[in-house]
This record gives C-alpha cells, sequence and structure tokens, in this order.
C-alpha cells in the first residue's frame, strides 16, 4: 500500500473454516487489501501494540505499574465509545486481492512515528508489504476489534489494553 493510501476503514471477521481472523483494510482512494491473520500472529502482534501504547507521553511518567494500566485502559474505553463500529464496510472498494484471494500475513513491524501515528507494515507470504498508518484512534479501534474477533474465534488469548478490571465505569455499552 503506498503511503499517500489514507486508511478509511478497517474491519475484522473470523472465519472458521480457516481458523484464521481476516482483515479488511479500506483506503480513502476505494481499494481494500485483505489479509489472513493467524493466531500465532495475532499472539506476536499484540506484545507489540501494547509495548507501543505504553509509550504514550502520558504514560512514559514515572507511574506506578497498576496506575499506568488504569490509564491505559482508561484511553482505550474512551477511544472504544468514540469509535464508529456499526459501520459496514464498503461493497464498493476494488478489491486489490482479487486475483489471489486474502493474503496470510507472515510478520510485520510496528513503528512509532511523531504526532502519535504509528506505522503498521505486514509482511506477507508471497512478498507484498502492506503498510497501514494508524493514529492514536485507530490504534485502539484496531486493538479492540482484535481483542473481540479473537474473543468470537475462542482462541483464549487472554488479549486486553491495560487493566480493565482497574476501570470502574460500564463497559457493556462499547458495541
Amino acid at each position: 500500500m503506498a503511503d499517500k493510501s489514507a486508511v478509511s476503514q478497517i474491519t475484522m471477521t473470523y472465519s472458521p473454516e480457516q481458523d484464521r481472523m481476516l482483515l479488511r483494510i479500506g483506503t480513502a482512494e476505494q481499494s481494500e487489501y485483505k489479509l489472513w491473520l493467524t493466531r500465532r500472529f495475532i499472539r506476536v502482534l499484540w506484545a507489540a501494540l501494547m509495548k507501543t501504547m505504553e509509550r504514550d507521553a502520558e504514560l512514559k511518567k514515572d507511574l506506578m505499574p497498576q496506575v499506568r494500566d488504569a490509564m491505559l485502559a482508561m484511553q482505550h474505553q474512551e477511544a472504544v465509545q468514540a469509535a464508529n463500529f456499526g459501520q459496514t464496510h464498503a461493497q464498493d472498494n476494488r478489491d486489490l486481492t482479487s486475483n489471489t484471494g486474502p493474503l496470510l500475513v507472515k510478520g510485520g513491524t510496528l513503528t512509532p512515528g511523531k504526532a502519535g501515528i504509528t506505522q503498521l507494515k505486514l509482511d506477507t507470504e508471497n512478498g507484498t508489504s502492506i503498510n497501514v498508518a494508524l493514529n492514536k484512534q485507530l490504534m485502539h479501534a484496531f486493538c479492540h476489534m482484535t481483542i473481540s474477533t479473537s474473543f468470537s474465534a475462542e482462541w483464549d488469548l487472554e488479549l486486553a489494553v491495560g487493566d480493565p478490571g482497574l476501570v470502574s465505569a460500564d463497559t457493556s455499552k462499547v458495541h
């Protein structure tokens, strides 16, 4: 994906037949990538996502770990509540993976950048690399979708952002 292609939509679903998550990334140019994410890859990616999120300037202060976890969980809850998960994925996007079907992600990198933008590079089995710029809101939305989809898949990965048990607000209205 060219760097100039801004992300307009990200959706994630679980395919029981494949035992994989299907990540769909839509761009502002109305193109779309479909990518398979395995349980093993999600487990590795999750650790990198959490390290990246913990680099937030508000969390870098010399805080006790429990306070840092609570702050991260609150940031996540606020971002998720502000996100629009009800919109269906655009059907008129040009599917850039229509000839091959969804591409299997075999690795990737997360690179924190300036102004809170993180570059997520997903390397696929066929040698294609998909680059996605995630601002703080998109990062939290991506994490929320990953948590929800892995829970639906019954992968038992125990994914969480911060320590949601430390946040006392009602989270049942997130969906």
